[in-house]
């Protein structure tokens, strides 16, 4: 059975882990916390390059003055010491400003064609303009609103503007945000240069890469979670990344679309909340819990503070909401860090604690650079959360995507054994469904032979006892005969599609033709059930086989009378493009749109419970269907339940041309005695068939020999001096038709020949179709007999 194995992977955070997930899961998790320690360390030293000026620069007086703008009137020069952070000495941190450095060059700079020098600046906003000598070495203003940040920056310069003695540095900076200046260096462009690479490496480019990396990794969570939305946990991580490593981006990013200052610190709040709301539908989901009120809490705070935010900035106080509203923030994080910590419930300890200590670094990140936000810490120190952020996010990333491909590998395990039970099911189906083949192909053959000899013996009977007081009892009997010469015929029709013996034999096929064929062959049936069948068609012409087009129009002809209780049957053809449509309408009883589909299949009857045989054996539609595959052709049904049915085959029209009838009769049997004077031997190893045959051939006329085997068939041949044609069965005891046939070839050359099988097996049908032999399938009408026999012999002369 199944069900200790057939159970697909629960969504994140709701099964049991294997030992070797749970290491796998420890060793993420504290390779993920070590990482960021790392890198909180650095973060410690970054601002300070330890690099100084040339030995020959000796710094002086350091002053500054803000400059007066449209909010600032500005202030008179002071003493300052660099580096110099505006929020310490309670200065606000958005502005303009200048700098003037005084500094002794205690002698002339070397001067080549290649020497250059420069000024090297580790915390500088972005925008800025700075001056030597009165000279400007270097400017970069995007936009006219004070929106800078402190960034790392190398100006290079001539050493023609240096003089010996005192030199003045006059910097010019415009802050949104984080105002201040680290100390400056002056030296040798390529003494400089390695410091600077680094320094800009490790601040801002090294940052910016790893959230463009973490955003593309949310991406991939993303999209898996948009794919299988069970995986929460990855969806709600996902979005947190990408919110917070797009925050952090638009940091390092200086030259690109300038928004308003106001607009930008707003957009910046409002992630910085989503941020946080995000990590408490993270905390829930890989928790598995659902806490109503914090969820109810997270979705205040997603609206209402970005709304107080904007109301604020509208009025001009957004700086002193933000203060107000982030340490709410910082509160909002404890219990997303209490959910965390029951991790341990669902992971394993090691892992749980790696995973919470991430977050825990975050969170003194996110302290540090508050701190940094407000002046507490000096300018010079870098920001933490853009390199804790991303990194800690990430680790959380990959022990969700750990446990997604340990899902994945378990569903494909299960998918495998799936498929092999599947494979061993369907081997046990096609076994059963060979063995039903050889049962009905056995069954059929043994049941033809006794009914072939009923058949021929209940018409010799009819045939004599015209005018008797037995006659209306032998018709009773020929009517039994044919209804189960009718169920064997199905059984072989069946047969022969499913074993594709039947080749068709494309072709005109005159479409008006064989529907008035039809017509008069249905048109008793019809009347016998006070039902009208009328055939409207054109002179229409069909490229298909005529001798299974007519089979399936005649078997939903059939099935339509057989199924109408009153009112009648109308059979048309209709042009489509360029093929046409017969359509077979009836005013039965309709069919349900359950039922249309299984009705195609064998011994299927929807109305018969009792098996009456007077509504068919079920067969007819199998036999529609199978045809219509065999000739790649379209059966469709429309039916409304107590309004009737129509059923519709479409066929590919040809051109007019010489149709062939599939049913004609080349040969009128009018006469009593078709066959006289034509000598006929018969070859049959049943007794009884081979009787019921001598005397049906006997009473058309014939001169007949049996024999009942092919060393009796030589015996004949050897005999008698003429033979018109040889009547075969084709399984023998010491042989079959085909070898009986070459037998009586030797001794009467393209002597004519007619093979009567029961078969409904594969390779005989197969070997019979590619004989060229008149083949008679049993069970057969005595008149179908004499038309085989009358088409086969050659004309008396």
């Amino acid at each position: 059975m199944l069900s200790r194995t057939t159970s697909l992977p629960l969504p994140l955070g709701m099964g049991k882990h294997s030992r070797l997930q749970r290491h796998a899961l420890a060793v993420l998790g504290w390779i993920a916390a070590a990482t960021v320690l790392t890198l909180l360390i650095w973060g410690l030293f970054s601002g300070s390059s330890g690099q100084t000026s040339h030995p020959s620069v000796q710094w002086g007086e350091q002053r500054f003055r803000m400059l007066p703008n449209a909010t600032d009137p500005g202030s008179d020069w002071q003493t300052v010491t660099l580096p110099d952070t505006w929020a310490a000495r309670q200065i606000a941190s958005k502005g303009i400003a200048r700098y003037e450095s005084h500094f002794q060059l205690k002698e002339a700079p070397h001067r080549t064609a290649s020497t250059v020098w420069a000024v090297r600046i580790d915390r500088l906003s972005f925008q800025h303009r700075i001056w030597l000598n009165g000279h400007l070495i270097h400017s970069d203003l995007p936009g006219e609103e004070p929106t800078g940040r402190p960034m790392s920056y190398m100006a290079r310069f001539s050493p023609d503007l240096l003089q010996t003695g005192d030199n003045r540095l006059d910097i010019e900076v415009r802050y949104g945000s984080l105002g201040g200046l680290s100390q400056p260096v002056i030296g040798p462009a390529d003494d400089l240069v390695m410091g600077y690479t680094v320094q800009a490496l490790l601040s801002q480019q090294l940052p910016l890469m790893i959230n463009v990396v973490a955003a593309a990794f949310a991406t991939f969570l993303i999209v898996i979670w948009l794919r299988r939305r069970s995986e929460v946990a990855m969806g709600a991580l996902g979005l947190l990344c990408v919110v917070v490593s797009v925050r952090n981006c638009t940091y390092y990013i200086v030259h690109g679309p300038t928004l308003p200052a106001t607009l930008s610190a707003w957009l910046y709040f409002t992630a910085q909340t989503t941020a946080t709301v995000l990590l408490g539908w993270f905390a829930m989901a890989i928790a598995d819990k659902r806490h109503a009120m914090l969820t109810r809490f997270l979705w205040v705070v997603q609206i209402g503070y970005p709304l107080a935010a904007g109301l604020a900035a509208q009025q001009g106080y957004l700086a002193e909401v933000r203060a107000v509203l982030y340490p709410g923030l910082l509160l909002l994080m404890l219990p997303s860090l209490a959910l965390l910590l029951q991790l341990h419930k669902r992971f394993s300890r090691w892992s749980a604690i790696g995973m919470v200590l991430g977050i825990a670094v975050s969170l003194v990140a996110g302290f540090h650079d508050y701190l940094r936000l407000v002046g507490s810490i000096s300018v010079v120190h870098s920001y933490w959360l853009p390199l804790a952020s991303p990194i800690t996010l990430a680790s959380y990333g990959l022990v969700l995507m750990h446990r997604f491909v340990e899902a994945t590998n378990q569903a494909e395990e299960l998918n495998v054994q799936l498929e092999a039970k599947v494979e061993e099911r369907t081997q046990e189906l096609s076994a059963a469904n060979a063995a039903k083949g050889h049962f009905l192909a056995a069954a059929s053959h043994d049941l033809r032979q006794p009914v072939a000899a009923v058949g021929l013996l209940s018409g010799l009977l009819r045939d004599r006892l015209q005018g008797s007081p037995l006659q209306d009892m032998t018709l009773r009997l020929c009517d039994s005969v044919q209804a189960m010469e009718g169920l064997l015929n199905g059984l072989l029709d069946l047969s022969r599609l499913e074993a594709g013996a039947i080749k068709p034999h494309l072709q005109a096929v005159d479409l008006r033709a064989m529907l008035e064929r039809i017509q008069s062959h249905e048109q008793a049936a019809a009347q016998a059930k006070g039902l009208t069948l009328k055939v409207h068609a054109p002179h229409a012409f069909a490229h298909s086989d005529p001798v299974l087009l007519e089979q399936m129009v005649r078997n939903l002809v059939g099935n339509a009378l057989r199924y109408t209780r009153q009112g009648g049957v109308l059979v048309g053809v209709r042009r489509r493009g360029s093929d046409w449509l017969i359509q077979v309408w009836d005013t039965g009883t309709g069919i349900a749109p359950q039922d249309q589909q299984r009705i195609f299949q064998d011994f299927v009857q929807l109305d018969n419970p009792e098996r009456n045989r007077a509504k068919g054996l079920g067969l007819g539609l199998a036999i529609v269907q199978r045809a219509a595959k065999l000739l790649h052709i379209d059966v469709s049904l429309s039916s409304r339940v107590g309004h009737g049915s129509c059923f519709s085959i479409r066929v590919p029209a040809t051109a007019a041309t010489m149709a062939t009838s599939s049913f004609a009769s080349s040969t009128s049997a009018a006469s009593a005695r078709p066959l006289e004077d034509h000598h006929i031997i018969v070859l049959d190893d049943d007794d009884t068939l081979r009787h019921a045959l001598r005397e049906r051939l006997r009473e058309w006329g014939a001169f007949v020999s049996v024999a009942a085997s092919l060393e009796d068939l030589e015996e004949v041949l050897q005999r008698v001096m003429s033979v018109d044609l040889l009547l075969t069965d084709h399984r023998l005891r010491d042989g079959d038709g085909l070898q009986a046939i070459s037998l009586a070839r030797q001794h009467h050359a393209n002597l004519p020949a007619v093979v009567i099988t029961g078969d409904t097996g594969a390779e005989p049908l197969r070997q019979l179709q590619h004989s060229d032999v008149p083949v008679l399938h049993k069970p057969f009408q005595s008149e179908e007999l004499l038309q085989a026999l009358l088409q086969s012999l050659p004309p008396v002369t």
